[in-house]
């Protein structure tokens, strides 16, 4: 599991980054992980360009924090790890929305990462404005995928 201090290592790392060092991490990125990098680009192709690149950015965040947790290179999460995971997600978001106040939400596995992606979501955008409900839902939806992609760890199955 990811911890709260590997989170905050991540975002302070992030933070010193020039524009120039930032181009290139995202490069790493794309090169590294293509098939997460294209998942992300194809589900937000029809969104607004600031979700589309919050969904990227935060992506590029859980990516970076896995690299600290584990300086080894993730191996390239294949295609149909990532499309298993987003059939996972919308089993995960369906139940929820069917079951209301009453849904059991397990725990998730990587809390942390969560809390970070939630946090994010309800910070203002550059321009000052906050997310709609359905834009946040439209990018924790793509960051589950994505973590759970990551990380391998399965959304919203019973411990």
């Amino acid at each position: 599991m990811i911890t709260s201090d590997v989170v905050d290592q991540a975002c302070s790392e992030v933070n010193g980054y020039t524009d120039d060092r930032m181009m290139k991490e995202f490069d790493s990125f794309f090169k590294e992980q293509p098939s997460i990098c294209d998942f992300i680009t194809e589900l937000t192709s029809e969104s607004s360009m600031p979700i589309q690149e919050l969904s990227l950015f935060l992506s590029y965040m859980v990516f970076k924090t896995m690299k600290l947790r584990n300086p080894e290179t993730l191996p390239p999460i294949p295609a149909e790890s990532i499309e298993a995971a987003y059939r996972q997600s919308e089993t995960w978001i369906d139940r929820i929305n069917q079951d209301g106040d009453r849904a059991q939400i397990p725990a998730d596995p990587e809390p942390h990462l969560i809390q970070y992606v939630i946090s994010e979501l309800n910070q203002p955008l550059e321009d000052g404005k906050l997310l709609e409900d359905e834009e946040k839902g439209e990018v924790f939806f793509v960051l589950k995928t994505v973590i759970s992609s990551l990380t391998g760890s399965p959304l919203g199955q019973e411990n």
